[in-house]
């Protein structure tokens, strides 16, 4: 039943104080909805933010020791502190009052069911009530009659749930409680032994697992007794609470124990242990994320996370393989996988189990390694010796290269092709003991790589270019580079059968373009994560996919987008071996690096159709956060932006996190933290857009944003600018009523003057007229008589004769002479 012999190296991530997990005795881990993962700790709750841990305050206090911790249906989270209750969520948590919840008692357990949350607190169970006014009461879940009647009730220590029903351990029993709170306890007539029950899970089946400290239950679908399921090593010697049961997403249930994790597959357990990378020790928690990656709390040393626990297997010199780095892979007529290690050939029967030494004459260096039709395998090692092994274990030297062994093909036409430091070799008929001969058409230079293509063509890479044998011929390829042409010495490359051509030279950078007439014009590939990388390893597999090996990992093609794949996904190790490839029937990679090799089996994992995401956890100043929509005073602080998201990115190098301010500037500004300081802003309305670009898969998450606003300085507030216009006002009122007294009194004034200098015209009007007819008289009139003289008499007798004339009456004139 059992097999404890997990042969494969797990790719373990740790967290601790240096990714801010300051806590590293664990006692749970919770996913929610809005949070990849929270961890309980003695010393604190810590929040993971998709990089790091931080600690978050549960009203105020930061160190408060936490059990437990469960989230609702509605999204809100309940936390058990030492003697405390804390409810809110991610933005916040307040602590129950007194009378909220009264006689807390340490070590308690929450459980959230659709019908409500329960507490088990001292031994029994209660519920939290809503109240009307916002805050919470603390009811027994159980009515007084029941609890009496089952005694077993008052001694709950554990909680899990499962859909609508409750699963407690109580006393030495297993209890159920259903939504109309009817209790069932199951014993030993029910094939539950005497034993502390701790963790109850169903499967996708149906079936129900029980955990307890020295036992493990199973009760299959329809059955209505359990019954023992044999686990080695469950011997409960456990210290303090094991943790609980969890499923992975193929439906295989995990059982953490203190040397490992035990996993229930195909009807028997599948150990790993400290043989396989895991860290011994006691845990509390185990939670399976989203991505199918495994975490668990280790006592002492915070956490670890099994990085590609669903997809990728690894294996190194722990598991009985030779030396790495790995330089070939193959499989022999067995079908046992080989792999050609730098200390010799390791040789893996069983999927499941370790590497053994094999061929020990094929020498050390494997750099090639390949199956003929007879089913004998064929070895070269970097000193130039070829060996051939019968299907019958026996072995001979075939042939020893002049210079070092680069690579080895055999073709479909049973050819095999030898690459070298100096130059081509070819056995035409090897399995008839044809002898090794030089390439004749083909200059004694350094070969590099060597590809045949589906219509039959070989093609091989030198120092000197790019050379195919196609109908009998040897032809050079004419290769440009952006046109012009490119240096001699081609280190790898892959072509389709379309004719598509990816290749990389002895610098950074990998080049593309397609075989037309006999040439190719390469274009430099424009991708930021290509363009500074030596390619150590170039291949295609049967999807269509091209691979392409470097120091940092892996870059993949799936014809439309890149992605990346390094340690953080799960890989051995990031340095790639060259040309260390090889593809399985079923569609799965086996890729070769300094340290080991690792199994992709399901490859198309790394094209997740997932769009990463980003959540503005708080948004504050001085503090003091910052409400979506709020209008805030103008201040000289800076703001404090915290991000999180809800996929690992615990290699710096895969984040980049971009943002920017709508009414400051429309310029998108790149970080590598998720937590941003913005310098003051000036008044106005703002709205604040932040995006998170993953590197690996070169996509990046939809724009999440809060608007807000920030009020003026006091003197360019509304109220001061309204009193300035006030001021302005009346300042004009006033100059204008100044201005218009002004303008009256110069007017009066004028009208005074005009008034005075009219009357000074009339009486001089006067005096000229009187003078005038002074001067009249005195000139008609004798001054001593004052009588008319001479003239007077004259102008008097012309008028009257004038009018006697015109009146045609007489006039009669009489002189007196004096």
């Amino acid at each position: 039943m059992a097999n404890l012999a997990g042969a494969q190296s797990i790719s373990i991530r740790r967290y601790a104080h240096d990714q801010g997990l300051l806590g590293l005795a664990g006692t749970c881990l919770l996913q929610t909805r809005a949070t990849l993962l929270w961890v309980c700790t003695e010393s604190g709750l810590y929040r993971y933010n998709g990089r790091i841990f931080q600690q978050i305050q549960l009203d105020g206090l930061r160190n408060e020791p936490t059990t437990s911790m469960t989230e609702t249906a509605d999204g809100r989270l309940w936390v058990a502190g030492f003697q405390a209750l804390f409810v809110g969520d991610e933005h916040g948590f307040r602590k129950l009052a007194p009378d909220e919840a009264q006689h807390l008692q340490d070590e308690m357990q929450l459980a959230s069911l659709p019908w409500g949350t329960v507490l088990a607190n001292g031994g029994g169970l209660e519920i939290l009530q809503p109240r009307a006014n916002g805050h919470w009461q603390s009811q027994p879940l159980l009515d007084t009659a029941t609890r009496v009647r089952v005694p077993e009730l008052s001694k709950v220590f554990t909680l899990s749930v499962d859909g609508n029903t409750l699963w407690a351990g109580c006393a030495r029993k297993l209890c159920a409680i259903d939504a109309q709170r009817k209790v069932q306890v199951f014993g030993p007539e029910h094939g539950v032994p005497d034993d502390r029950w701790y963790s109850v899970l169903r499967d996708h089946d149906g079936g129900l697992w029980v955990r307890g400290a020295g036992t493990l239950l199973y009760r299959a679908p329809g059955a209505t007794t359990f019954s023992v399921r044999s686990l080695p090593l469950l011997d409960g010697s456990t210290v303090g609470r094991p943790a609980p049961l969890v499923m992975d997403r193929e439906g295989r249930v995990l059982v953490r124990r203190n040397d490992g994790l035990v996993r229930w597959e195909n009807g028997h357990w599948r150990s790993f242990g400290a043989d396989n990378g895991l860290p011994p020790g006691s845990s509390d928690a185990i939670v399976v994320d989203r991505d199918g990656d495994v975490w668990m709390t280790v006592d002492g040393e915070g956490l670890v996370r099994w990085a590609g626990y669903e997809w990728i297997e690894n294996w190194d010199a722990s598991q009985g393989m030779p030396a790495a780095p790995t330089w070939s892979i193959a499989r022999d007529v067995q079908g046992a996988l080989l792999v050609g290690n730098e200390h010799g050939i390791g040789r893996q029967t069983d999927p499941d189990g370790r590497f053994v030494p094999a061929l020990h004459n094929a020498g050390i260096q494997i750099v090639g390694m390949q199956r003929s039709q007879d089913g004998s395998l064929w070895t070269l090692s970097s000193a130039g010796f070829l060996r051939r092994t019968w299907p019958d274990g026996h072995s001979a030297e075939i042939a020893r290269l002049p210079r070092a062994g680069r690579r080895l093909l055999i073709d479909r036409q049973g050819r095999l092709w030898m690459l070298s430091a100096g130059g081509l070799f070819v056995i035409e008929h090897p399995l008839d003991g044809g002898s090794m001969q030089a390439v004749a058409d083909m200059p004694a230079i350094a070969c590099t790589d060597v590809q045949q293509t589906a219509d039959g063509t070989l093609w091989v890479s030198t120092a000197n270019g790019l050379f195919r044998l196609q109908n009998g011929q040897w032809s050079k390829v004419k290769v440009k580079v952006n046109g012009g042409a490119p240096e001699p010495w081609i280190s790898k490359f892959h072509i389709s059968d379309s004719g598509e051509v990816w290749l990389a030279f002895y610098r950074p950078g990998l080049w593309h373009g397609m075989l037309l007439r006999g040439s190719l014009d390469l274009q430099e590939i424009r991708d930021d994560a290509l363009r500074d990388v030596s390619v150590y390893l170039l291949r295609g597999d049967s999807a269509g996919r091209v691979w392409v090996g470097h120091a940092g990992g892996v870059e993949v093609y799936d014809g439309e987008r890149w992605a990346h794949l390094s340690q953080s996904q799960g890989l051995i190790w990031d340095d790639v071996s060259e040309a260390a490839f090889a593809e399985d029937p079923d569609g799965s990679i086996w890729i070769g690096t300094a340290r080991g090799v690792s199994h992709l089996s399901d490859p198309a994992r790394l094209f997740d159709e997932r769009q990463p995401s980003v959540h503005i956890d708080s948004l504050s100043r001085g503090g003091m956060p910052v409400q979506r929509g709020q209008l805030l005073g103008w201040s000289d602080r800076p703001l404090h932006i915290e991000l999180s998201t809800m996929e690992v990115y615990d290699d710096p190098s895969r984040l980049t996190v971009r943002y920017r301010l709508l009414g400051l500037h429309d310029q998108w500004i790149q970080s590598d933290n998720l937590s941003i300081d913005q310098p003051p802003l000036p008044s106005g309305h703002f709205r604040l857009q932040v995006q998170v670009l993953d590197r690996y898969r070169r996509t990046v998450s939809p724009i999440a944003d809060l608007p807000f606003a920030v009020a003026p300085l006091w003197w360019r507030s509304p109220p001061a600018i309204a009193l300035y216009v006030l001021i302005g006002s009346g300042l004009l009122i006033g100059l204008w009523r100044w201005r218009h007294r002004h303008l009256v009194a110069r007017e009066r004034m004028l009208a005074e003057l005009v008034a005075e200098r009219t009357y000074q015209l009339e009486r001089e009007k006067r005096e000229l007229e009187s003078a005038r007819a002074a001067l009249a008289l005195k000139a008609s009139h004798d001054a001593l008589t004052g009588l008319l003289n001479r003239s007077g008499i004259l102008e008097a007798m012309a008028e009257e004769l004038q009018g006697c004339a015109h009146g045609e009456h007489p006039l009669a004139v009489v002189l007196i002479d004096l």
